[in-house]
């Protein structure tokens, strides 16, 4: 399934369409795909890792944005 949200950038649907790879939905990808102020975005390392140490989906997201 492709992401295509109008404001989303190229490199946001690729981190979006990733997120959604390690298991969120539509959703929670799309926020963990934006890009937040100065540039920064939620590193798709850090969530897997989280993930990986056994962090339930809701939680990681808490953690993370």
């Amino acid at each position: 399934m492709q992401i295509t949200p109008a404001t989303a950038t190229a490199s946001e649907q690729a981190r979006a369409q990733a997120f959604i790879e390690l298991g969120f939905d539509t959703t929670q990808a799309l926020m963990l795909a934006a890009t937040r102020d100065a540039g920064q975005h939620v590193e798709l390392d850090v969530v897997r890792r989280l993930l990986d140490a056994g962090c339930p989906h809701a939680l990681a997201l808490r953690i993370v944005v």
